[in-house]
């Protein structure tokens, strides 16, 4: 239940209310609930207590919502260098003929024999030098370090409490994410059918005492009937959560909220939680990648750049559908190349950099497990964003063992060649994403697997600089001419192409290539996809035939 605060500027605001809104106060909105609305003068401060107080009591006793309708002025313009007479003169004249609410208020404690005049002055001149006092030391001031104390003091990690500690100091440190074939079994047994990668994740870290959450559009089912972590019993609508009841020896549980598509809402809702309990694994899914547009805001001025303003560290997780599958525009691109733009990522190799978030494509259910997980083993936290394909829901090729997700193994930047290198080698082939399995495919057609090497970046921020150079050096190895390629489905203005040049290029020449790093994908377009499939299926081929063109 939410307790609303609606300022009704009645008059002092630089819309007038005609143009603001078709009834007559702000809080009519709250009719159609209908709620309590308590409209409250705001030149009465004690009548604004108790108002406040009676909404608390109502909220707190009821659980239901109420709407405090404040009817106040605004005094001043936006800034030291507005002036609101400038469009509002008449509303203007009428606010500065009123005496402040300090001075109304003032005279009625003096009128009323609980104040007196010189008592009032003593009040202010403190106040006043209290803020000068304060002004004067702000410019030698120096912020304290953050301290971890109450709930962020530490971390339980396999089974002790780990002190957290600052991103990027040396104390950082991920550990173990992988877990024993007892503890899977356990979990795969318990999720039902749920697709192994989502159901381990999630039911290995509630064993280990963590809660998890998960919020967006159609959580439980999933958008594409691809998780069913809740199940509805068809002739009763009774719901059951399967990690919650058939989990034995969990100590953490699985929270699904299907919620309204209200982006915004959702994700600060979720954000704030992962501020609060840094003990939470707290996920919102994007029911398509590209609505993360309505939570545009949350996500510049919160996910990516809260732990720089405010040194507030945060583990939540964004599920963002993506991937070309021959849909329309608008449900096709969660635009990996925005997320990409807003991290630190240096364009070059640099020491105990402290990354802002982590932006993923993983291409297995081993290595989204392995993320997951990562989320929580970790004795820091940070936002991480995933580029969760589609078409792989259900792609056979698209799975792993379990020996992949046991004790010892962890989620790769980068997943070598399924062959190992030769000298017959002509192309290496650089992507990110669900294309791998075109291509692998298309490979094997042409008879070319011994020829064509396809290295898949899973993390592209941050850059895996050390992985990728050690995975690419076998391939420089002799004066044979070997073609680099970068191969995407998004279009070049889009994707991760603009991301990935010239940090490839700084790997490329420290081994001593000479030649430049090639682009093969879809040419520059206003639109992630074309919207008819059978030009997309066109497309899609152009691009695959040109990553071997010339072999």
């Amino acid at each position: 239940q939410q307790l609303q605060r609606l300022p009704l500027f009645s008059i002092g605001y630089t819309t007038p209310a005609s143009s603001a809104r078709s009834s007559r106060y702000c809080s009519d909105v709250a009719k159609m609930i209908n709620c309590p609305v308590l409209h409250v003068n705001g030149d009465y401060p004690e009548d604004v207590v108790r108002a406040v107080e009676v909404a608390f009591k109502y909220r707190n006793y009821f659980r239901k919502d109420i709407v405090i309708d404040l009817l106040v002025y605004r005094r001043w313009g936006h800034n030291e260098l507005d002036e609101p007479a400038f469009t509002q003169p008449l509303m203007y004249q009428k606010i500065r003929a009123r005496r402040s609410v300090p001075e109304l208020y003032e005279d009625s404690l003096v009128n009323e024999g609980l104040l007196s005049q010189d008592t009032a002055q003593a009040l202010r001149n403190t106040y006043k030098a209290t803020l000068s006092d304060a002004l004067s030391l702000s410019t030698s001031h120096i912020l304290p370090l953050v301290k971890f104390d109450g709930q962020w003091s530490s971390t339980k990690i396999d089974g002790r409490n780990v002190p957290m500690v600052w991103p990027g100091s040396p104390e950082a440190r991920t550990f173990d994410t992988g877990e024993s074939s007892e503890s899977l079994r356990k979990v795969g047994k318990a999720s039902v059918s749920v697709p192994e990668g989502f159901a381990l994740a999630f039911g290995s870290l509630m064993l280990e005492g963590c809660d998890v959450r998960i919020a967006g559009q159609d959580v439980g089912r999933g958008t594409f009937s691809h998780r069913h972590a809740m199940l509805v019993d068809q002739k009763t609508d009774g719901v059951i959560v399967p990690l919650n009841h058939t989990l034995h020896g969990a100590t953490g549980k699985l929270e699904l909220a299907n919620s309204s598509l209200s982006e915004i809402a959702v994700l600060g809702f979720e954000y704030g939680a992962s501020w609060e309990r840094p003990d939470l694994l707290p996920i919102w899914e994007a029911q398509f990648g590209d609505f993360f547009n309505g939570a545009q805001a949350i996500i510049d001025t919160f996910v990516s750049s809260a732990e720089t303003k405010w040194a507030k560290q945060s583990g939540i997780v964004l599920l963002l559908p993506h991937g070309l599958d021959g849909a329309g525009p608008e449900h096709s691109s969660c635009r990996i190349e925005r997320m990409l733009q807003l991290t630190n990522d240096p364009f070059e190799p640099l020491p105990n950099t402290n990354i802002n978030m982590h932006v993923t494509y993983p291409t297995t259910p081993a290595q989204y497990f392995h993320l997951l997980r990562r989320q929580m083993k970790r004795n820091y936290r940070k936002p991480l964003v995933v580029a969760a394909p589609k078409g792989l829901l259900r792609l056979a090729a698209a799975s792993s063992k379990l020996a992949d997700m046991l004790s010892g193994t962890k989620f790769n930047p980068v997943l070598l060649d399924a062959h190992a290198p030769t000298t017959n080698v002509k192309r290496v082939i650089l992507m990110s994403g669900k294309l791998y399995y075109d291509l692998a495919k298309e490979r094997a057609a042409r008879g070319l697997d011994g020829h064509v090497a396809i290295v898949r970046i899973e993390e592209l921020a941050p850059f895996p600089y050390t992985e990728l150079t050690n995975i690419l050096r076998p391939y420089t190895v002799g004066t044979k001419c070997v073609d680099w390629v970068w191969v995407q489905e998004e279009p070049r203005n889009q994707g991760v192409w603009g991301h990935v040049k010239d940090r490839l290029g700084v790997i490329l020449r420290s081994l001593g290539v000479q030649g430049e790093l090639k682009y093969v994908g879809r040419r520059e377009d206003a639109v992630p996809a074309p919207g008819i499939g059978k030009l997309y299926q066109t497309q899609q081929k152009a691009v695959i035939d040109d990553a071997f063109t010339g072999l």
